[in-house]
């Protein structure tokens, strides 16, 4: 072979690769999105190969290369090659790649491993093809490669985070639950400081490496109380945010099927959550969700700890606190907290949701614990603003209210939501969702559940996704909600442009749920 032809390959097979590579930064985007698990990224991967990971574009045109007289055929894929490094993506991610120095050392790492590739012997349109399909399997031996270099880097973050928690020695609430986390820990956050300089983990870190970068960057020698929210999507880590952090206090919400898929047990849940709450001491408090089965069969096998439920209305009689009387409009909840002790007091807040009235209580009994009185707590209540994206009120356009519930969506929530949009009268009520994800084998009957319920609560629904929202389209007709009401689109950019022309002043828009990219349908 002349060293021209040797050349000309080569160049075929570094153009290929360098599209490999920009190829790599949407895959470990995908793949962070999903907490670097490898076994779902696959998996998604899998489902829908012909959207996903094969480019049937490229091998059609990688045949008519491979069939063109040399070297126009060569010069042709090159060109075909820069024309995909040039041309600019049409869809703009929701939530852009975070280049954390995890992503970047993966990265770069998949990068050497694709140019590497180009240098092959092989035959020089066939291995470029190849090459350009490289790039999800070049990010995943790269992150193997690196797996004991993030191993190392994460224990070490990991211990000083707890040479920091053990040195300032401030008491710790851990905060756990399928649904509600992330409401009640704002709410204590709330209430707490009015008497303490409280630091809470912002937004949703509640992963181990999550806590640890909280205490490791904002935990100061100033606060006296933290707060952290514990998630998980398999057991035992819980049990290693509980490790290092060691609470006092801990609380589960609620326990339901939120991530079914992963946990596949409705056991594994509960004992997943639970793991919290084996961490306390014995002079600990351990609050439950006393109106929630699951929670209350672990309260009832709790032993090692104080426990106190929290109950509406306190059927059962065994609650340490409860709410007498709740109500709920389009400005907010109305109900008076009760205590076993006697205390009483009422409390107004502008928080939706009467499932938040239990939220509240969780938070209220911990602030009781840390020596906060009634009064001040109903003080804070008249003062507590939703997470973000967790049944916000807002003002719309052209006279429109929108009610954004778009962090994530769970059976309860999603009802719960629901009903908030029913008190909502004088205008349309409108619903765009995707439906509920991760719920495995109760992905059909919880999302037809939730088109039954729509169908009593929302004038006109938009269904983001025709196949994932397939069920919830059946439970809409199945509860004889009209054809000519329900419309379904290919993704939120598609529902949004319809707007101009379909919204009037009055309406109320509920946003129910919001898939990342990683669930986008093409």
């Amino acid at each position: 072979m002349t060293l021209f032809a040797t050349a000309l390959s080569l160049l075929t097979s570094l153009v290929s690769a360098l599209v490999a590579s920009r190829r790599a930064v949407r895959v470990l985007h995908m793949w962070q999105m999903d907490s670097y698990l490898v076994g779902r990224y696959v998996s998604w991967m899998f489902r829908k190969p012909m959207e996903r990971y094969v480019d049937l574009v490229s091998i059609g045109v990688a045949a008519l290369c491979w069939a063109a007289p040399w070297p126009g055929g060569h010069f042709f894929w090159i060109g075909y090659n820069l024309w995909l490094l040039l041309r600019r993506e049409t869809t703009q991610a929701k939530k852009p790649l975070d280049y954390t120095p995890r992503a970047r050392r993966t990265l770069w790492t998949a990068r050497v491993l694709l140019v590497l590739c180009a240098f092959v012997p092989a035959p020089a349109i066939p291995w470029a093809l190849l090459l350009l399909h490289l790039a999800p399997w070049a990010v995943l031996l790269a992150n193997l490669l690196l797996k004991p270099v993030h191993a190392r880097i994460n224990r070490g973050f990991v211990r000083a985070a707890a040479g920091k928690l053990a040195r300032l020695d401030i008491p710790v609430i851990g905060v756990a639950g399928s649904y509600g986390k992330t409401s009640t820990k704002y709410f204590l956050d709330v209430f707490l400081a009015q008497k303490y300089r409280t630091l809470k983990s912002p937004g949703n870190y509640n992963t181990l490496l999550g806590i640890t970068r909280v205490v490791n960057e904002m935990l100061t020698p100033e606060h006296q109380v933290f707060i952290a929210e514990m998630g998980a999507y398999k057991r035992g880590e819980v049990r290693e945010i509980a490790e290092l952090v060691r609470p006092r206090i801990g609380v589960i919400t609620s326990i339901g099927p939120e991530h079914f898929e992963r946990f596949l047990t409705m056991d594994n849940i509960e004992q997943t959550n639970y793991e919290l709450i084996a961490a306390l001491p014995p002079d600990g408090l351990a609050v439950f969700n006393g109106d929630n089965e699951h929670c209350r069969k672990l309260a009832a096998s709790t032993r090692h700890t104080r426990v106190a439920l929290c109950s509406v209305s306190n059927p059962r009689g065994d609650a340490d606190i409860w709410a007498e009387d709740p109500v709920q409009s389009r400005q907010g909840l109305r109900f008076t907290i009760a205590t076993r002790h006697g205390g009483r007091v009422a409390v107004s807040t502008p928080i939706l949701g009467s499932h938040n009235v239990l939220n509240i209580l969780a938070a209220a009994r911990i602030a009781l614990e840390m020596g906060v009185p009634l009064e001040s707590i109903a003080a804070g209540a008249a003062r507590l603003q939703p997470a973000p994206h967790r049944l916000e009120v807002k003002q719309g356009a052209g006279g429109t209210t929108i009610i954004d519930d778009s962090y994530n969506s769970n059976p309860i929530g999603a009802a719960e939501a629901l009903e908030v949009l029913r008190q909502f009268t004088g205008g349309r009520r409108i619903l765009i969702t995707p439906g509920m994800i991760e719920l495995g084998v109760l992905h059909e009957e919880k999302n037809e559940e939730l088109g039954v319920h729509a169908a009593r609560c929302a004038d006109l629904v938009i269904l983001v996704g025709p196949e994932q929202t397939r069920p919830v389209a059946r439970g809409l007709r199945k509860a004889g909600f009209p054809e000519a009401n329900l419309t379904i689109v290919k993704d939120l950019a598609e529902a949004t442009a319809m707007f101009p022309r379909l919204l009037r002043p009055g309406d109320v828009l509920l946003f129910e749920n919001d898939l990342p990219d990683l669930y986008a349908e093409k």
